[in-house]
Order: C-alpha cells, then structure tokens, then sequence
C-alpha cells in the first residue's frame, strides 16, 4: 500500500503535465490598439491555466492563450489585442477581438 501511493501521485502528475489545449487553425493577427481604429469589436477572449503555475508556466501560458485565441476564432475575429498575457503566477490571457477587413 505504501508503494501504491507514490506511484499513483507520480502518474497522476504526469497526466496533468501531458494535458494541454490545442489552438484551432487560424490566421489572427495580434496587433497594438493603434491597428483595429478601424476595425469592428466582437468582444473580449479570455484563457486560464490554474494547474500550470510555477515550474510548468509555460505550459500553463501556452494552454491559455490557445483557450484565449480558440475564442477568437468562433467570435471570427481577424485581430486580437492583448491586455493581458500570462505570466508565471497567473497564467491568463486576457484581450479584445477584433473583425478587420
């Protein structure tokens, strides 16, 4: 019993490490609130990642913003502005999206 127990918090760990969110396919553009002056506003796109923090930030950051970005395809945005990207601690993409012509 008391192998069992390590060996099934190291599995679970790694599921948890393996897990992550693909980004649809897409062609948006992120850009500076200086190039969507024109453009028509669809809302806000928003990604977190609570599991990922600390040594995984990365893949913490990466999942969330793929969460953030796969808003941005079903609103059919063509441009994104960020007004927060993750960080170590956070791990959450926050923008704005954008359909420009």
């Amino acid at each position: 019993m008391k192998k069992i127990l390590p060996t099934l918090a190291c599995l679970s760990s790694l599921a948890m490490l393996t897990a992550c969110t693909t980004m649809q396919s897409n062609t948006i553009r992120e850009v500076s609130d200086s190039n969507v002056k024109q453009c028509r506003p669809l809302g806000e796109v928003h990604g977190s990642d609570a599991v990922f923090v600390g040594l995984s930030a990365s893949v913490g950051s990466r999942n969330a913003k793929a969460r953030a970005m796969n808003d941005a395809v079903r609103l059919q945005a063509t441009d994104v502005v960020w007004s927060q990207r993750g960080t170590s601690m956070t791990n959450e993409w926050v923008g704005k999206a954008y359909a420009c012509k």
